[in-house]
C-alpha cells in the first residue's frame, strides 16, 4: 500500500489571467499533459479516479481559463494514448510540458494545477510525488517551493 502524504503545496497569489495566454493551445496542452501524467502515476486510472480527477480539474482556475470541455477532451485522448503505449504517451506529455520551460508564471501554475489533481484522492502518494518532481525538473522549478522535498534537500 503506497504511503500517502497530506502535503499541501504552497498556493501562489497569481491570477491565471496574468500568466496564461487566451487561446494558447501549447499552454492548454501542457496543463492537460501534466494532469494526465499525475492521473497515470500508478499506471492506470480507475473510473472512480477519473471522476474525482475531472471533478477536481473542473474547479481549477487554470482549467476554467482554457475551457473545461477542451481540456477534458484532451485529457481523455491522452489517457487513451497511455492505455495504448505508456512510453509514447509519456514522451508526448513531457514534450508538451517542456514547451513552458522558462515561462515562470505558466510553469508555476502548471505545477500548482498538477498538485491539486494529485490531491484529488486525499493526498500525494509516492508515485504522484515522483511525477510532480519530474515535472519540476522538466520546468526547471524548485520542488521545495511546492513542499515536495524539505528545505534541507531531503525528501519528504
Amino acid at each position: 500500500m503506497p504511503r500517502t502524504s497530506k502535503l499541501r503545496p504552497h498556493r501562489f497569489p497569481v491570477d491565471p489571467q496574468d500568466v496564461w495566454t487566451y487561446g494558447d493551445v501549447a499552454q492548454m496542452d501542457a496543463v492537460v499533459a501534466a494532469c494526465a501524467l499525475v492521473a497515470q502515476a500508478d499506471g492506470w486510472v480507475t473510473p472512480q479516479e477519473r471522476k474525482r480527477m475531472l471533478d477536481k480539474m473542473s474547479q481549477s482556475p487554470s482549467i476554467r481559463f482554457f475551457g473545461l470541455h477542451e481540456v477534458t477532451v484532451g485529457f481523455e485522448a491522452l489517457n487513451i494514448r497511455f492505455d495504448r503505449d505508456i512510453e509514447d504517451a509519456e514522451a508526448v506529455a513531457e514534450a508538451a510540458i517542456g514547451v513552458l520551460r522558462g515561462q515562470q508564471g505558466p510553469s508555476h501554475l502548471l505545477i500548482d494545477t498538477a498538485c491539486s489533481v494529485a490531491e484529488a484522492d486525499g493526498g500525494f502518494d509516492a508515485e504522484e510525488r515522483e511525477v510532480l518532481l519530474r515535472l519540476c525538473r522538466l520546468l526547471d522549478l524548485d520542488p521545495a517551493r511546492y513542499d515536495l522535498i524539505s528545505g534541507e534537500g531531503g525528501r519528504r
